[in-house]
């Protein structure tokens, strides 16, 4: 892998935002179908994604360990970003809306847009190599159980300043979390991939057959579909005041380029499989989550810079990805 397959692959998705974009400009979409598509990810094809990574691989003790290694890693990476945020960009008493931004600039900064785009990202890179893809698809869905884990916690916390706004059912019962363990689940009990368990040619089979290729298209909409909803998001918003907010730089240069760098730093030197390392590489140097929006807007934050945050960098990062691809790939010699 280098620099031109990681380049492609975003512009790929980036283009895959178009027809979202143009049919919201030219109204053929009704208002709130972003919304509707959102759902349909976060409920159906996420966690169908998700599950169906287990079913590119056999059981194996060593994947559940490095399951294990992957989670520790995104926690880390993600407190050290959440103490760089607190310690950097402190709030001022007194001023309600400059607090509100400064919230809404520390979620934006600290949490990744993995749902969305990161995963539609790694399904693409290494949409040649399935048996990579299979694995590493595997810990993607654990970055994001844990990303779904801090969210609903830390960044409910961070956006509303009140504990009781924590729900902790919110919190395990997502359902990134719920395909997850259904994953798990599936991939211990029967130790190989559900094709492989009745014979060839069997009833059995062909009902297992069937039933995975009906997963498989649930979980490979998962690209068009959430590409279509930031298509959908950009054609909403003023492009012109997106590219003028100077907070917006700050927050992209804070979640692509200091939460990248630490991610390097965190993974690079240790003994582990690349594919690890490049999985949480990847989905949190992706832009800032789409949950800086819907946070802000649910628990009073400033839900208008949350959507310029989450824009600018969706934009930058086409840029980014590559040129911090090169800096882990090259200066930190982590090959894959």
């Amino acid at each position: 892998m280098n620099f031109l397959d990681v380049l492609i692959a975003v512009v790929f998705l980036l283009i895959l935002a178009v027809p979202g974009f143009i049919l919201k400009k030219i109204k053929f979409l009704p208002e709130g179908a972003d919304g509707i598509f959102s759902t349909m990810v976060l409920y159906v094809c996420q966690p169908m994604l998700v599950f169906m990574a287990f079913q590119k691989t056999t059981f194996s003790a060593d994947v559940g360990i490095n399951m294990l290694i992957v989670a520790g890693l995104t926690f880390v990476v993600h407190f050290l970003m959440i103490g760089f945020m607190f310690l950097v960009f402190r709030n001022k008493k007194g001023d309600d809306a400059k607090k509100a931004k400064i919230n809404a600039l520390r979620f934006a900064s600290i949490f990744s847009n993995c749902g969305f785009m990161g995963m539609p990202f790694l399904q693409s890179l290494f949409a040649n190599q399935p048996e990579l893809q299979g694995e590493i698809l595997i810990y993607a869905g654990v970055v994001i159980a844990v990303f779904n884990l801090l969210t609903w916690s830390v960044g409910v916390f961070i956006v509303s300043g009140d504990k009781k706004q924590i729900s902790l059912k919110k919190t395990i019962l997502n359902p990134t979390v719920i395909g997850l363990i259904l994953g798990i689940l599936v991939f211990i009990i029967a130790k190989v991939p559900l094709k492989d368990v009745t014979p060839t040619g069997s009833v059995g089979d062909k009902v297992l057959e069937g039933f995975i290729k009906a997963c498989n298209f649930l979980a490979e909409m998962v690209t068009p579909v959430s590409m279509t909803v930031i298509g959908i998001k950009l054609a909403n918003s003023n492009l012109k005041k997106i590219f003028l907010d100077k907070w917006a730089y700050v927050n992209a240069v804070n979640k692509l380029i200091v939460m990248s760098l630490i991610s390097i730093l965190v993974t690079a030197f240790l003994p582990i499989a690349p594919v690890m390392k490049y999985c949480v590489f990847f989905l949190l140097s992706m832009p800032s989550a789409t949950n800086t929006v819907m946070f802000a807007v649910r628990f009073g934050g400033d839900s208008d810079s949350g959507t310029v945050f989450v824009l600018l960098s969706t934009i930058l990062s086409c840029v980014t990805l590559p040129l911090m691809f090169l800096v882990m790939n090259g200066l930190f010699n982590v090959p894959i």
